[in-house]
């Protein structure tokens, strides 16, 4: 594995891994997940990074296949980004004003 794709491997795990566990807690203080796939999985960390866990894998086989021009790869992990951190900065806010 190349060195390029390994840091994007590390950055996608890194973010959907932040997204569960901040998930995960807001969901055990009361918070209500809003998202109606990740729903389904918010009662249990398990499942919750299992789920995460392929849709990361998604994200990073789109990411590096050869097929896909670098502008859609820069989009989409642009894209990515954005809802990722989103999503992690809400559930953070809802924890610390529960």
């Amino acid at each position: 594995m190349r060195r390029s794709s390994f840091l994007l491997l590390l950055y996608v795990v890194l973010l959907q891994v932040l997204d569960a566990i901040t998930t995960y807690a807001s969901i055990s203080m009361g918070n209500v997940e809003m998202n109606p796939f990740v729903k389904v999985f918010a009662h249990d960390l398990v499942k919750l990074l299992l789920f995460k866990g392929v849709v990361g894998l998604i994200v990073y086989l789109l990411v590096t296949d050869k097929n896909t021009m670098k502008y859609q790869k820069v989009l989409l992990l642009l894209i990515y980004t954005v809802l990722m951190l989103q999503a992690i900065i809400i559930n953070t806010i809802n924890m610390v004003i529960r």
